[in-house]
């Protein structure tokens, strides 16, 4: 939805010609290219080729418009006594006559929605998008009475239109010009700049919501979920003349594939558009086709999903895979922790000899991350106790196994050892040193309808290797495929648990959680919490800068309420192992809410847990001392760790970012 002064004016028009019953305004009255770009937008109709008329979503958009003229450019108040409840208007104003407007004043824009988006759920807006929305009166400074605070709020009319976005239906229709076009634009995200299309063809992929730019001020632009399904189709298919992909054409795909047995009128337009074979099987532009279908139909996802490996994950995964590399000619040589302990000493002296040989006295022209670890590495007089003291290798192999990048399993001696997983192995032949969830939230954000990076989220995904110049490389699409495949377990480091108790369900940005724990946390540490807790989808930092936790953090705050003062670890994938394979072997009593089981129960429960014995009995004591588990069952606790699992993962097999054509 795509609202400049040219749009304004046009919806005016028609309203005031409904509003005086005048005769029916004609397309050249308001334009041709604004009349179809908001036609696509679905706020006009063509009654006939040359009669236009609001749909009921324009009607009720241009409404809006009026009222904020009305309350016009000069700050406005409300008294504490004017209030209905305890939030009040300290300073707003509306918009000045559309006619004052400057020409290039973007109104309502893919960013301004996403703005709105961000506002409503974390109940405020952030630095990013104050300005911009307070400007357009779609915010208002208030001030909330009882907790004495004062912040950035939508108002009535921001809330409205974000309610008509929603609930307004597009129109998309793509001829053979249009689709020209899109196969001439990269995939995206990449700088607007890099968008090369006439302003009137933006407009119709903005209006259609096939493409989206980035809060606060459309620098960056890519295409949406349904944006990328349309041009993939056309990249082998929609050749031909006039329309070549609409909503109408879609369906009869849609009803050919249901039963391509039956006669279809419709089979040899599909045919000559490259959705069906002259076999009459589907083409792959007729499976994206049908994927963009999908998407007309039950919309894009709603939650973003995203994955955070750390240069000492990556670390352990080598090693790891070093040890088993070994175990191929001396089957005494499985990584257990104590031989993968060594084998991490051993690699970080040398990392750490290697550093002083390079830096010499000068350490504080090392990398800031490394000064302090070598700074104790030169004082060192045992290598072990140096790298207990300063690297938690059991955290790290936690942290793998929660993105199931590891597994802890049981060997032919009954030991805890540790294997790379499927994922763990794509993981370490990609060679990246490090990635962080805002690079690949960067590349799966736009699997959303109005969601493109900000630009310092972009610049966080080109530096590290995911985002080429138009589009995510191989890594970028690696990692967002992993984001949407793996099967996450929580976990929570001291740090993390630190950060996450900071963070409320809503109404706190990143900012004021870097100032909040600064005096005790460095930054990077800060940095690199938030990172893990959203690659886990317990919160989600939004594009404006607000931060809300998801609805399996929600649920794990719940279930760690309770959880003792000064445990290392509040909650661990192996305890949720032990959580998922007792309630499968125990019986759920719904009113109690909890899993019983009988003593006898805990060899078959470890046998499913895949869990080492002094593995499992270790996790078994450590949810019994969180509060998770009594002697034999699971309490609530215990119960709402595992309905979090649930949360973190998606519910369904995601159509996202596989097969995609990327840059190298």
């Amino acid at each position: 939805m795509v609202i400049t002064k040219l749009h304004a004016v046009a919806l005016e028009k028609l309203l005031q010609a409904e509003d005086e019953a005048r005769t029916p305004i004609q397309p050249a009255e308001v334009g041709e290219e604004v009349a179809r770009e908001l036609e696509a937008m679905g706020l006009v109709r063509f009654e006939t080729p040359v009669c236009l008329a609001l749909t009921y979503k324009g009607r009720e958009l241009t409404q809006v418009l009026r009222e904020l003229v009305a309350l016009g450019p000069t700050p406005y108040a409300q008294s504490e006594d004017e209030a209905k409840d305890d939030v009040y208007i300290v300073q707003g104003h509306g918009l000045p006559p559309i006619s004052d407007w400057d020409d290039a004043f973007r109104f309502l824009g893919s960013e301004v929605i996403a703005m709105l988006d961000a506002a409503r759920r974390a109940h405020q807006a952030a630095e990013h998008s104050e300005e911009p929305l307070l400007e357009r009166g779609l915010a208002a400074r208030v001030r909330h009475r009882k907790k004495h605070k004062d912040y950035v709020a939508l108002t009535e009319q921001g809330l409205r239109i974000l309610e008509i976005y929603e609930t307004t239906h597009p129109r998309l229709e793509i001829n053979h010009t249009l689709a020209d076009a899109i196969r001439a634009l990269p995939m995206g995200p990449t700088p607007a700049s890099n968008f090369p299309a006439t302003q009137h063809d933006r407009y119709l992929l903005e209006g259609m919501r096939l493409i989206s730019y980035s809060v606060p001020h459309g620098g960056i632009c890519s295409f949406t979920a349904l944006g990328q399904a349309v041009k993939q189709a056309l990249e082998t298919g929609g050749f031909g003349e006039g329309d070549v992909l609409t909503e109408d054409i879609l369906a009869a795909l849609a009803n050919y594939t249901r039963d391509p047995k039956a006669d279809h009128p419709s089979l040899s337009m599909l045919q000559a558009l490259g959705y069906v074979g002259a076999d009459g099987d589907l083409l792959p532009a007729g499976e994206w086709a049908l994927e963009a279908y999908r998407l007309l139909r039950e919309g894009p996802r709603s939650d973003v999903w995203t994955i955070a490996v750390h240069a000492e994950d990556i670390a352990v995964l080598r090693a790891i895979d070093a040890i088993w590399q070994k175990a191929t000619s001396n089957r005494e040589e499985a990584p257990t922790f104590e031989k993968l302990r060594t084998e991490m000493i051993d690699r970080k002296v040398r990392q750490y000899k290697a550093l002083l040989e390079k830096y010499g006295r000068k350490l504080n022209e090392m990398p800031h991350k490394y000064q302090q670890i070598a700074s104790k590495f030169q004082e060192a007089k045992n290598y072990a106790q140096w790298f207990d003291d300063n690297f938690d290798l059991r955290a790290v192999l936690h942290s793998l196994e929660s993105f199931q990048l590891i597994e802890s399993i049981e060997d032919r001696k009954g030991r805890e050892v540790f294997r790379l997983t499927e994922h763990g192995q794509r993981v370490l032949a990609d060679g990246a040193e490090q990635v962080s969830s805002t690079s690949v939230k960067s590349i799966t954000m736009t699997r959303k309808t109005f969601s493109s990076p900000n630009r310092t989220w972009y610049n966080e995904a080109v530096e590290e290797g995911l985002i080429g110049t138009a589009a995510p490389t191989k890594r970028g699409y690696l990692y967002a495929n992993l984001a949407e495949t793996i099967h996450r377990l929580p976990f929570l480091t001291r740090f993390e648990q630190r950060v996450f108790d900071a963070i409320p369900e809503y109404g706190m940005t990143v900012s004021q959680v870097f100032r909040e724990l600064e005096k005790e946390i460095e930054p990077e540490w800060i940095k690199w919490a938030l990172e893990k807790l959203e690659a886990r989808h317990l919160i989600e930092v939004l594009p404006d800068g607000n931060i809300v936790e998801t609805e399996a953090g929600k649920l794990l705050d719940r279930a760690l309420s309770g959880v003792p003062k000064g445990m290392g670890f509040p909650v661990t994938p192996l305890i949720v192992r032990v959580l998922q394979a007792v309630a499968e072997v125990g019986s759920l009593y719904r009113k109690e809410r909890c899993v019983r089981i009988l003593p006898r129960q805990f060899a078959d429960a470890r046998r499913r847990s895949g869990l080492a014995g002094d593995a499992f009995q270790n996790a078994l004591e450590l949810a019994r001392a969180a509060g998770y588990m009594g002697q034999n069952s699971i309490n609530e606790a215990g119960l709402l760790i595992l309905e979090a699992v649930a949360k973190m993962n998606p519910s369904e097999k995601l159509a996202g970012h596989v097969g995609f054509d990327s840059e190298s």
